[in-house]
C-alpha cells in the first residue's frame, strides 16, 4: 500500500513525544512488511525538507500553525495518484482531510486537547481551542479511528463520533529490561516533555512531603521543556529546600533513561491528561511501576492496584501513594512483578499489524 502520514511533528523534530514514537514505530514496520509511507511534518531550524528515516519518507514543510495549510497545497487533487489511503493524525489542530482528501481517510488520535489548552497557550488561544475543539473535529464523525485507549475512545463517543473506532495496543521497546537492582535509597522518576500540562510542580510538591516522612529520598526529572519553565521548576525545588535531592537531567540518551527507569522505585506521572503514556509501559518493562493521577490516559495505562496506584489528582494523593509503595514491601514486589510481566505482551509488532489490517479492510470495502 502506498500510505501518507500527516503529523505536524516527526520523530526527529524536538518537541515530539510519545505519539510520535510509536507512529514512527508503527511507519517502519509497514515499510519493512513492503508499503511505501510517507510522513508530512512541519520543519523545524536545521531539519532537511526531505529526508528517510528507516524507510520511512519524511518530508516538512510549514511551521506548527502553517504545516495544515502547507499540507492541503502540497497534497490536495493529487491524492489519488500517489497514495491508497492518508492516515490523519490529530495532535491538537487536525488536517481536516475528509473534507479535501479524495482517498480513504483513517483518523489516528491518541488523545483530545481539553483541558492542556489552559495549560499550554495563552488566553484567548486556549479559550477558542477548548471551545472549537468538539466543533471542528466534527467533520471526522464518520471517519474510521485509530486510537490508544478506552478514555479516548470514550471522549470520541461523546463528540458523537459514529464511524468504526480501534483501540490499538501500545507497544514496548524490545530492549527495554529490569536492570535486576533498584537504587539504595527511594528514588522516584519523571520521564517526558517539562511542560505546563505535565503538572510537575506537583510532583515536587508530593516529593517535598514524602521527605518530611523519608528523609532519604530522591526525585529525577528527566526530559527537556521551554527554558523559562525548566527554571521556574528549579526555583520552586530551591524554595522547597530540594536542591541536593532533585536533579533535572534534561534529555538523556535511551539507554540512560532506561538504566534510571530501572534503577528509580516508582514512576510519577500527574498529567492534566494523556492518550496512553507511553513511559508507564516503558518503566514497566524495566520492573518499574508507577503512581499516577486519575486522568484520562494513565487510568487506562495502570491497572489500579496490579500493576501500580492511580490516584486522586492531588500532591497529598501523589504522596500517600509514594509512602504507600515505599513501607509495603510486599506490595511493592507485587506490583514490579506484575507491571514487568504485563509489559511483555506490549509489542509495536502487534501494533502495526492491527492498523494495517484495518487499513486494508477498510479500503476493500
Amino acid at each position: 500500500m502506498r500510505i501518507l502520514i500527516l503529523n505536524w511533528r516527526d520523530l526527529k523534530n524536538p518537541r515530539a513525544g510519545g505519539a510520535e514514537v510509536l507512529t514512527h514505530e508503527i511507519a517502519k514496520r509497514l515499510v519493512s512488511r513492503g508499503d511505501h509511507v510517507e510522513w508530512f511534518s512541519a520543519t523545524y531550524p536545521g531539519a532537511p525538507s526531505t529526508e528517510e528515516v528507516d524507510g520511512v519518507r519524511i518530508v516538512r514543510g510549514g511551521r506548527q500553525w502553517t504545516v495544515h495549510w502547507q499540507a492541503f497545497m502540497r497534497y490536495r487533487g493529487n491524492l489519488r495518484a500517489r497514495f491508497d489511503v492518508v492516515v490523519d493524525e490529530v495532535n491538537t489542530v487536525p488536517f481536516f482531510t475528509p473534507l479535501w482528501a479524495d482517498i480513504p481517510v483513517f483518523m489516528l488520535i491518541y488523545q483530545l486537547a481539553r483541558e492542556v489548552w489552559w495549560y499550554e497557550s495563552p488566553f484567548p488561544i486556549n479559550a477558542l481551542g477548548y471551545l472549537l475543539e468538539p466543533i471542528y473535529l466534527r467533520c471526522y464523525r464518520r471517519t474510521p479511528v485509530f486510537t490508544i485507549s478506552a478514555s479516548t475512545s470514550n471522549d470520541l463517543g461523546r463528540l458523537g463520533f459514529s464511524g468504526p473506532v480501534t483501540i490499538v495496543p501500545i507497544g514496548v521497546d524490545a530492549s527495554l529490561q529490569a536492570v535486576g537492582r533498584k537504587a539504595a535509597v527511594p528514588t522516584f522518576v519523571y520521564v517526558g516533555r517539562v511542560s505546563r500540562s505535565k503538572r510537575i510542580g506537583d510532583i515536587l510538591l508530593a516529593f517535598a512531603n514524602f521527605r518530611k516522612a523519608e528523609a532519604s529520598a530522591r526525585l529525577w526529572v528527566i526530559g527537556q521543556g521551554p527554558p523559562n519553565y525548566v527554571r521556574k521548576l528549579k526555583m520552586t525545588a530551591d524554595r522547597l529546600g530540594l536542591r541536593r535531592t532533585v536533579s533535572f537531567f534534561g534529555q538523556l540518551s535511551a539507554a540512560e533513561k532506561n538504566r534510571r527507569l530501572g534503577e528509580a522505585h516508582v514512576l510519577l506521572m500527574t498529567s492534566v491528561r494523556e492518550g496512553w503514556g507511553m513511559v508507564v509501559s516503558e518503566a514497566n518493562a524495566c520492573g518499574t511501576p508507577a503512581v499516577v493521577y486519575d486522568v484520562p490516559g494513565l487510568r487506562d495505562s495502570v491497572r489500579n492496584g496490579d500493576t501500580g496506584l492511580v490516584v486522586g489528582a492531588t500532591p497529598e494523593e501523589l504522596t500517600a501513594g509514594m509512602l504507600l509503595l515505599w513501607r509495603d514491601k510486599d506490595l511493592y514486589r507485587r506490583l514490579a512483578d506484575q507491571a514487568l510481566a504485563a509489559s511483555h505482551s506490549a509489542s509495536f509488532d502487534t501494533t502495526a499489524s492491527i492498523i494495517r489490517k484495518e487499513i486494508e479492510a477498510g479500503l476493500l470495502e
